[in-house]
This record gives structure tokens, sequence and C-alpha cells, in this order.
């Protein structure tokens, strides 16, 4: 586990951040200055220092490395299956692997793996590795670094969202929270996007991401209470006058569990004997109970919480959108 101490997950409508002092893990949310992320992207790298300075002071965060979950839109990941081979091996191949998925040349992106599983032959030597591998323009990590840099952070850790969940999973796997031949099914229920991910013990076998998530909860209170968006999302946070109970809402609720079905049928299909039962639920909409109940219902699943996963010394009242800031401190 690396010494980073202080994390940051940040969405369009709410930043994330995790605090690991001594044996615990603290996790605060914040809401976004609006319009500053948009589509994965940091629209003014500025305003977001500012904002970071803000947040220093406000919430006493200490000095010490820290560390960011990087947008799908800015990272490409693949599960690759390669012949054992070193560190330094590794380095030369990986911009292989991925020459499809980049433009421009390979020395203008940064690399990074994640190990999941080491396969052995009958004589128990090395045979091959399965991974996570991940690629981010240097451009990018550059843009990053300066700006936690100039609000008096130190960035040290930058991973995508596939590994900081595989973190979980694998702390969670060698704490015998979760057992290395069973399946199950974590559904990071996002401001603008939902993805669904089914690993078997710690090993991500599948993920998906669907486009839509929680600002069509928003969109729709927006519409029939007549306030704008934002408003509608402070309704929706403090199910303001049990707004989450009216019909329309429920609606919502059931397509985004329809959408989720459609991935789980899908994996179902192809793997005709798979025994996944549990489903756990991550990301701002993990708040809204309705929510996670009508998609495990529509799943015939079990609905799970994250925090049955997470490390001991976690509040069970953590708010577990911040589950994949989480996952970065377990790098």
């Amino acid at each position: 586990m690396s010494k980073t101490i202080l994390t940051f997950d940040i969405g369009e409508s709410y930043i994330k951040i995790a605090h690991k002092e001594k044996d615990s893990i603290k996790v605060y949310v914040e809401q976004m200055p609006e319009n500053l992320m948009k589509d994965g992207i940091i629209q003014m790298p500025h305003m977001m220092t500012d904002f970071l300075k803000g947040l220093k002071k406000e919430l006493h965060l200490p000095k010490g490395d820290c560390g960011v979950v990087i947008p799908d839109e800015l990272t490409v990941c693949r599960t690759l299956v390669l012949p054992a081979m070193t560190a330094k091996q590794l380095e030369v191949n990986l911009p292989f692997e991925f020459s499809d998925y980049i433009s421009g040349e390979p020395q203008k992106y940064v690399y990074d793996y994640a190990m999941q599983e080491m396969i052995y032959d009958e004589d128990e030597n090395p045979k091959e590795m399965v991974l996570t591998g991940a690629v981010m323009s240097k451009e990018s990590v550059a843009s990053y670094v300066n700006i936690f840099k100039n609000a008096g952070f130190r960035l040290r850790t930058l991973i995508p969202q596939e590994i900081a969940l595989t973190n979980v999973m694998r702390t969670a796997l060698e704490a015998g929270r979760v057992e290395k031949d069973k399946e199950y099914c974590v559904v990071n229920l996002g401001h603008r996007a939902t993805q669904v991910y089914i690993f078997k013990g710690d090993r991500l076998n599948v993920i998906r991401n669907i486009p839509v998530g929680n600002v069509a909860i928003d969109k729709v209170i927006s519409e029939n209470e007549n306030v704008d968006e934002f408003v509608a999302r402070t309704y929706k946070n403090k199910n303001f006058n049990n707004i989450l109970e009216k019909d329309y809402a429920k609606e919502t609720f059931g397509m985004i569990a329809v959408e989720v079905m459609k991935v789980i049928n899908f994996y179902r299909f192809n793997n005709r004997e798979t025994m996944l039962e549990d489903m756990y639920f991550a990301g701002g909409g993990s708040n809204i109970i309705d929510l996670c109940n009508s998609i495990a219902e529509a799943n015939a699943l079990n609905g799970r919480r994250m925090i049955e996963l997470l490390p001991d010394g976690m509040d069970k009242n953590t708010d577990l959108s911040g589950t994949l800031a989480i996952g970065v401190l377990l790098q």
C-alpha cells in the first residue's frame, strides 16, 4: 500500500475526498462549482486550483502525498492476458498492447497496470499473467499535477476507476469479505453515467458503461416541480417532501434498472453457468435506497451495501459515493 493519505474523486456534481488517519478512513463529499467539470474534463484549471485551496482550508486537509481517480474520458483500460514477464519487460510491452487505442507517439503517454492473477504451469512455474492495463496522455497527467501542486498538494497517484474498484475488491478478498471463485456485481451510480462491473473474486471480468445516471432523476424532478436542475438535485439529495416516493421518480428508477438489467441479462446469456447472487452499489446514487432496491429486484439479485466490502475502520454511515476515492488509498 502506498503512503498516500488523501485521495480525490472529482465528479461533475460532487467531489469525494477520502482521508486516511491512523487506522481509520474518513470520507468528505462536497458539491462542485457548476460547470467546473464537464464530460470528465476540468474546464478551468485555475478555478479548480482555487476550489481545492478552499477545501484544504475548510476541511483542514493534511499535508502529504495525495491521489486522484482519473475519469474514464482521460484513460483507456483493458484486461490483458500476457506471458509471464518482469516489470521491466512490461514497460516495453504495454505500449504495443495499447497501440490501437492511442494516437500520436507512444512516448507521449503514461502506462500503468494492476496485477489481477498469475497463472502457473503444472510445474508451478509462472506461465501467464492477467492484469488491468491503463494508458493516459502525459499532457493530462501534467495538468492534474500542476492543478494540485498549485493548490498545495503533492499528487503522487493517478489511477482510473477500474483499478480503484479492483483495489477495493482485492482488499476485500484478502480480508475474507469476498470469495475467490464467487461472482459479484458492483453498480457505480454516477451523475451522468452508470458503470456495471462484474468481478470473480477480485478479478474484473466485465465492465459496461451506461449513458444514464443520477442527472436523469434531477431532470425529471426539475420538469415536474418546475425548478432548475440545481434545485432539483437538492430536493433529490434531501428527499424534500418525500419527492423520491413520487410516481415520476419511481418510473425513472425503473428506467435505470432496466438499463442495468440489459447488461446483467447479456452477461447471464453468455455465462450460462453463472451463480451471480450479490449486487453492491457505489456512487452518488447509492444513497438513494429505493433506486438501489429497484435495480437489485429487477435483476433478482441480493442488494448489498458497499460498506460490507470496505476496510475495517470505516464508519457504517460512510457516504459510499466516496468508494472510488477509498480505492485509491488502497493502491
